[in-house]
């Protein structure tokens, strides 16, 4: 999957309007939340094979720091 196409997913997990950069801080918005990261986790295990956790995520401050979580399953 390539950055850009992430970066929808992730608007569209998030249901904001505004484009969402990698280096945006999702802490700051109101949408990062927990049903939010509960989506991500459904998101990763679907389509990385990757299991996360709610604590896993509690580190997350950007975009760029879930790319990174994905390793290589996302690109530019």
């Amino acid at each position: 999957m390539k950055k850009e196409e992430f970066l929808v997913v992730l608007e569209d997990i998030l249901q904001v309007d505004d484009p969402v950069e990698e280096n945006c801080d999702l802490n700051a918005m109101d949408e990062w939340d927990s049903l939010s990261k509960m989506a991500i986790m459904a998101f990763f295990k679907k389509n990385f094979c990757i299991e996360l956790t709610l604590n896993s995520l509690g580190n997350i401050q950007t975009p760029a720091d879930l790319i990174a979580l994905a390793g290589d399953k996302i690109n530019d």
